[in-house]
């Protein structure tokens, strides 16, 4: 079961519309329009940028010779994405980078709880918790939490 940071991280991605292409075991190449953190086993999964995806993947896919391992297909990929000047990113590192914003989002309520910070977001609680919609502050919490996240993804 993922942990509350990588709900967060997931979300993050998925707020971003992070894309890619990948290469499964087999040696076939598709597009994945937004990633979240998890990748299916086998596939080797680069991020790149958004609409980039779909045309790498053809031109790629084109120049693969049929019955082409993982490796030939991977090699065919990377040429096309360096010869359209789109950049490729492990999915790894992209997941590194959205845990580094939940890290940022989970640091900055920490600050808003050691400063007093926390008041109105406290107020909005309680608010929220007349109205029945949430009962439990820490999924409040979690909701504020993805509202910043979203607030980072947009400005990326």
């Amino acid at each position: 079961m993922p942990t509350r940071n990588e709900l967060l991280a997931d979300h993050f991605l998925k707020a971003a519309g992070v894309a890619a292409v990948y290469v499964d075991d087999a040696g076939a190449i598709g597009t994945v329009d937004v990633v979240g953190i998890n990748a299916p086993s086998g596939w080797l999964l680069l991020c790149c940028a958004r609409g980039k995806q779909t045309g790498i993947a053809t031109k790629a896919a084109a120049r693969v010779a049929a019955g082409a391992d993982q490796a030939a297909a991977l090699a065919a990929l990377r040429s096309v994405a360096a010869d359209c000047g789109v950049g490729l990113t492990p999915h790894q590192a992209v997941i590194q980078r959205a845990l580094a914003a939940v890290e940022t989002v989970n640091e900055r309520i920490a600050d808003l709880q050691k400063t007093g910070g926390m008041r109105d977001m406290n107020d909005e609680f309680k608010q929220a918790r007349k109205a029945g919609t949430f009962v439990r502050y820490h999924d409040f919490l979690h909701a504020k939490k993805m509202a910043m996240l979203e607030a980072i993804a947009r400005r990326r």
